[in-house]
């Protein structure tokens, strides 16, 4: 008898009728997230199901809770941001004990907010991938060591990192004792919650490797006096990028004495309001090397709206509140 290729082939052959969308169980994500729609979506999800292989055992499990992680993304590195976060999350209790670099790129930016991208605005996206894209990013793994309520790592330190938007931003949220600039200029990104962990740490070890996690998972805390990798790593990181103040008004100062477009434009249209030419012509030209890369991303940062107005994401941020109401 002649098989045919749909019947040979899984990929397209009808499904029965009494066949399930997910080959996770129901429940795998309810003890990892206070979100009942994020159950439901990263039952979907490759990565997340992925990411439930590298966390088989009860203790990997347990690893979740203690255990998080801060990306120290390129204008960290460019604003020389990097040391002092650290500084801050350690006297906060989270201990650095693992880290590796990486680098962005359009597919795993888009991957990482895959649920939350829907809500950006086209001027961020033009802007997004020339900032993550500008030098490598430092993933670092962080021990709690003073939990809270019972909260995961993760959890508490979305709660300690405060709101995305300036405007909403307090004094004691770690961002703004960061030194955040504006909503892109922000230096970190962190998981919400455990179930953010497991799909996130999958997409990162794309880059960083599989082993390094499975090593990390075994890693018994530093002693006292031992440091982690992550200070010398970023002192590597710092050495191949220029410091530069992320300051947009004197970045415009600096481009009006270039001679090149971005010199054109900040001596001709240096206000807010002729933002679309700056875009426009970072569709068209290429953004200068060195110190003036980030002179204009300074601009535009500033200048952008970060999100489309009325336009919520697919999955919010998930707040320690939610958490305790599910305790």
């Amino acid at each position: 008898m002649t098989t045919t290729t749909a019947e040979a082939d899984p990929v397209t052959h009808p499904a029965s009728p009494n066949a399930t969308m997910s080959a996770v169980s129901h429940r795998a994500f309810d003890p990892l997230t206070a979100d009942p729609r994020k159950r439901t979506a990263y039952r979907l999800d490759p990565y997340a199901r992925e990411g439930l292989d590298l966390f088989r055992s009860a203790g990997d499990r347990a690893w979740l809770y203690t255990t998080t992680f801060v990306v120290l993304k390129p204008d960290a590195v460019a604003g020389r941001r990097g040391g002092l976060v650290l500084d801050i999350l350690e006297e906060e209790g989270w201990k650095p004990f693992a880290a590796r670099p990486f680098t962005f790129d359009p597919v795993l930016t888009r991957e990482i907010w895959r649920y939350q991208f829907n809500a950006a605005s086209r001027q961020r996206i033009a802007v997004v991938d020339h900032l993550l894209g500008s030098s490598p990013s430092l993933l670092v793994l962080l021990r709690d060591t003073r939990r809270v309520d019972g909260l995961p790592a993760s959890v508490r330190l979305t709660a300690a990192k405060g709101a995305a938007d300036p405007q909403a931003a307090h004094a004691r949220d770690l961002r703004t004792r960061f030194g955040r600039v504006n909503g892109l200029f922000n230096f970190v990104h962190t998981a919400d919650e455990p179930a953010d962990l497991v799909r996130e740490l999958r997409l990162f070890c794309y880059r960083t490797g599989t082993a390094w996690l499975r090593t990390a998972l075994t890693t018994a805390p530093p002693s006292a006096g031992e440091e982690c990798p992550a200070r010398s790593l970023l002192a590597g990181l710092e050495a191949d990028v220029t410091a530069h103040d992320l300051d947009s008004a004197q970045s415009l100062t600096r481009l009006a004495a270039r001679s090149d477009v971005w010199g054109g434009l900040a001596r001709a249209h240096g206000t807010r309001d002729a933002v679309h030419r700056w875009l426009s012509a970072l569709g068209e030209a290429a953004l200068p090397s060195g110190s003036a890369r980030w002179d204009v991303l300074s601009v535009l940062t500033e200048w952008i709206d970060c999100n489309e107005p009325g336009v919520a994401p697919l999955l919010a941020t998930v707040s320690a509140t939610d958490w305790r109401k599910e305790a």
